[in-house]
C-alpha cells in the first residue's frame, strides 16, 4: 500500500497568484485527503519553506515577480539538504518546447501546462510523492549503513590493536615459560573463529545492502514504466477526445474515436486495479469470497472473450475440460481465479506470435489442476524462478517490446497461494511456456437456483421516477444523459439531507441510485433511513473505491443492487430492467 496515503503528505505550492494557491489547495485536498498544502507567494519564501519545512512535493509557478520559477528551480536543486525533493513546474504563458527543456534542465522532475489536468496533477503529485518516499528511505539507508560500517571499522581496529599487543605479550611469555604454549594456542585459535564469525557478518550485512539497492532500483524502473504505461493510454484519450470537437467528423470516423477512447480507458482501468490489487497484496488486505458456480461456464466465457483477441493475432485458441469430473459445479473465489486465468491468457496471447495457445483444467485426487500452454518466446532457465517477483518485466526490458506493468504474475502467484495452491512454469526459450497450478476441490453446497426470465428489450421507462444522489457535476450529467434517453423523470440530490427531503416530497420515486461518498452524510446510512420509511423500494449502491467488502457493506445496508465506477451502461439497464418492469 503507497505509504504517503497513510502518512501525512506535505506540499509546497509557489506561485505569485492567491487564486491559484487556493485552486491547488482544493484540488490536492479533495483527492488527498490526508495531503497539507503549504504556500508561497514568492520565490525566496518558498525556498525558506522548503528549507524549514521538508515538503515531498514542490509545485512551482515560472512566471513570478523578482525571482522566477526557473531560478527558483536552480536554487532549490543546487541545495543539498533540499535537492531530493521533486519539483513538478506549473505554467501558463510559457509552455513551448526550449522553456520544457530548460525546466529539465534546471532539475524539475516533471512539468504541466495550466489550466492543469486535476487527475493528471494528482498522478504527477502521487507519483513524486513516491519518489520522494524512496529518496528519503534510500538516504536513512545510506546513512545507516555508513554508521554500520563505521562502527565495525572502529571495532576491528580496536580488536586488532588489541591483539597486537596480546601477540607481544605472548611472544615475551613463551620466551620466559614454554609451558603456556598449550594455552597461547587455545587463544589464537578463539580469535581465529571470532574474526571469521565478524567476517561472515559482514558479509550478511553486504548481502542485504545489495538486496536493498536492488529493490530501490526495481521499484524506480516500476516507477518510469508505470508512468509510461499510463501516459499511454492517456495520450489515446485525450487526443481523440480532443478530435470528437471537430464538427466535420463522419459518423464512421467518429465511431472509431470513441472505440479507441473506450479501449484506452479500459487500459487505463486494467493498470489502476492491477496497482490496487499488488497494494492490498503487499499490506495483506486480500481476502477470499467463495460461492457456487460452474466451472465449465467460467471456462467456455474466457475462451469467448479471448477467441476474437487469438484470432485477430493468427492464434489457435484450445479449450481443455476433463470429461472424467463428475461435477463442475464448484465453490472458490470465482473473481481471483478468473483474474490468475485472465493473467495468463493475457500474457500467453501477448508473448506468442504464432501456433496456439491451450488452456483446461483436469482433477486429480482432490484438486483442480489448471494449465495454460503456449507457443510463445518461452522463458529462460535463469529466470523462471524470479517472474512472479514485482516488476520483473520492467527490469529485463520486456515492458518496452510487449507492454504491461509487470505485476500480473505476481498478483496471480498470491492469489493462487491464498486459494491454497501453488503456482509453476515449465518452459523452453523459442519453444513455449506452460504455466500451471492448483485449488483445492470443493463441490458446491447447493444447486443452482434458476433464474426468472427477465424481458431483454424493455428499455422504455415512461411513467416511471428516480431519484439520483451524487454530489459530483459530472457523474451526474453522465448519469441524467443515459437515464434520460429511456424516458425516466430523474430526480436529483447533492447530498443526503437534500436526499431524503426529495424522497419525502416525492413518494411516487420508483428507484434510488445512491452513491456512498457523500459530503454530509455516508450513502448507506441515508440508505437504511429510506428502507424504514419504504422497506421495498429499491436502493442501487454507487462507488469509486469498488474495493473488498464495498458490496458486502452495500447489501448489508439493504441495497437492492450494486454498481462499481466506471459505471458501465448495460450493468445499469440489466438492473433497471430487473427492478423497475
Amino acid at each position: 500500500m503507497e505509504s504517503f496515503l497513510i502518512k501525512e503528505l506535505k506540499i509546497l505550492a509557489i506561485d505569485d497568484n492567491q487564486d491559484n494557491l487556493v485552486a491547488l489547495r482544493a484540488v490536492v485536498s479533495d483527492a488527498i485527503p490526508r495531503a497539507r498544502v503549504i504556500t508561497a507567494l514568492d520565490g525566496n519564501s518558498g525556498i525558506n519553506l522548503a528549507l524549514s519545512e521538508n515538503p515531498d512535493v514542490i509545485l512551482l509557478d515560472i512566471v513570478m515577480p523578482v525571482v522566477d520559477g526557473l531560478e527558483v528551480c536552480r536554487r532549490l536543486k543546487q541545495d543539498e539538504r533540499i535537492s531530493h525533493i521533486p519539483i513538478i513546474m506549473l505554467t501558463a504563458l510559457k509552455t513551448d518546447h526550449k522553456t520544457r527543456i530548460s525546466a529539465l534542465e534546471f532539475g524539475a522532475e516533471a512539468f504541466l501546462a495550466k489550466p492543469l489536468d486535476e487527475v493528471e496533477l494528482i498522478a504527477q503529485v502521487k507519483a513524486m510523492a513516491k519518489i520522494k518516499e524512496a529518496a528519503d528511505m534510500q538516504r536513512l539507508e545510506r546513512s545507516h549503513l555508513a554508521s554500520l560500517v563505521s562502527e565495525r571499522t572502529l571495532a576491528l581496529e580496536k580488536e586488532l590493536i588489541e591483539r597486537k599487543k596480546t601477540e607481544e605479550e605472548l611472544q615475551k611469555a613463551n620466551q620466559k615459560l614454554r609451558e603456556t604454549q598449550t594455552a597461547t594456542l587455545n587463544l589464537l585459535e578463539d580469535l581465529r573463529k571470532e574474526i571469521t564469525a565478524r567476517e561472515k557478518s559482514e558479509a550478511e550485512l553486504t548481502v542485504a545492502k545489495n538486496k536493498a539497492e536492488e529493490s530501490d532500483r526495481l521499484k524506480s524502473a516500476f516507477l518510469a514504466n508505470m508512468s509510461h504505461e499510463i501516459r499511454t493510454p492517456m495520450n489515446g484519450i485525450i487526443g481523440f477526445s480532443e478530435l470528437l470537437k471537430e464538427t466535420s467528423l463522419d459518423i464512421d470516423e467518429r465511431d472509431r474515436f470513441i472505440k479507441i477512447i473506450n479501449g484506452n480507458c479500459q487500459q487505463l482501468l486494467h493498470i489502476i486495479n492491477d496497482i490496487i490489487d499488488i497494494s492490498k497484496i503487499e499490506a495483506g488486505l486480500i481476502e477470499l469470497d467463495h460461492d457456487d458456480f460452474c466451472l465449465d461456464d467460467l471456462m467456455e466465457s474466457m475462451a469467448d472473450n479471448y477467441l476474437k483477441h487469438a484470432s485477430g493475432r493468427g492464434l489457435q485458441l484450445i479449450l481443455g475440460k476433463d470429461p472424467g469430473c463428475k461435477s463442475t459445479r464448484i465453490n472458490a473465489d470465482q473473481g481471483k481465479l478468473r483474474q490468475v486465468i485472465d493473467n495468463l491468457l493475457t500474457n500467453a496471447i501477448k508473448f506468442t506470435e504464432g501456433g496456439r495457445v491451450e488452456f483446461g483444467y483436469r482433477l486429480r485426487d482432490n484438486s483442480l489442476d489448471f494449465y495454460v500452454k503456449d507457443t510463445g518466446i518461452g522463458i529462460s532457465e535463469e529466470h523462471r524462478k524470479i517472474i512472479f517477483t514485482r516488476f520483473w518485466q520492467v527490469e529485463f526490458g520486456l515492458a518496452r517490446k510487449y507492454g504491461g506493468n509487470g505485476l500480473g504474475l505476481a498478483i496471480s502467484s498470491a492469489y493462487v497461494n491464498k486459494m491454497g495452491g501453488e503456482i509453476h512454469v515449465e518452459s523452453t526459450p523459442g519453444m513455449g511456456s506452460c504455466f500451471s497450478f492448483s485449488i483445492p476441490y470443493i463441490q458446491a453446497r447447493a444447486k443452482p437456483q434458476i433464474q426468472p426470465q427477465k424481458p431483454q428489450d424493455a428499455s422504455d421507462f415512461t411513467g416511471k421516477t428516480i431519484l439520483i444522489v451524487e454530489d459530483e457535476p459530472d457523474n451526474f450529467d453522465l448519469l441524467n444523459i443515459i437515464l434520460g434517453r429511456l424516458n425516466l423523470y430523474i430526480l436529483h440530490a447533492w447530498d443526503g439531507n437534500e436526499a431524503m427531503r426529495i424522497f419525502d416530497e416525492h413518494p411516487e420515486t420508483d428507484l434510488v441510485l445512491m452513491d456512498f461518498k457523500l459530503p454530509d452524510v455516508p450513502g448507506q446510512e441515508i440508505t437504511k433511513m429510506m428502507l424504514t420509511l419504504r422497506p421495498q423500494l429499491p436502493v442501487i449502491a454507487t462507488t469509486a473505491y469498488a474495493m473488498h467488502g464495498d458490496k458486502e457493506k452495500a447489501m448489508d445496508a439493504g441495497c437492492a443492487g450494486y454498481l462499481a465506477k466506471p459505471i458501465r451502461m448495460n450493468e445499469l439497464l440489466q438492473l433497471l430492467k430487473s427492478f423497475l418492469n
